[in-house]
């Protein structure tokens, strides 16, 4: 059964990797196509963010969209964070 668990936490961490790599990096081209520069921190500090997208006012759908993406790509991340330590969890109380 711990094989089980271990190949579900394979599976998980892989799949998010892909989610990340193509969601985040196809947005992440449009902005650096668009020539939009910020810095990271930006992206959670919102009168910074709002400075940024006054400098980019036809691209604030796009920046928007990013912002609120990597909001919730490191919710997801701390999700899954979550489930990998409950399976572990699971594969201590089986042994």
């Amino acid at each position: 059964m711990a094989f089980v668990y271990a190949i579900l936490i394979f599976l998980v961490f892989i799949l998010f990797n892909v989610y990340i790599r193509v969601k985040t990096f196809g947005m992440y081209k449009q902005l650096v196509q668009n020539r939009i520069q910020f810095n990271f921190m930006d992206l959670f500090n919102q009168q910074k963010w709002d400075e940024v997208k006054s400098n980019y006012p036809d691209s604030v759908e796009l920046m928007d969209r990013f912002r609120s993406h990597i909001r919730i790509t490191g919710l997801l991340f701390i999700a899954v964070i979550v489930i990998v330590i409950v399976l572990l969890f699971l594969i201590r109380m089986q042994a």
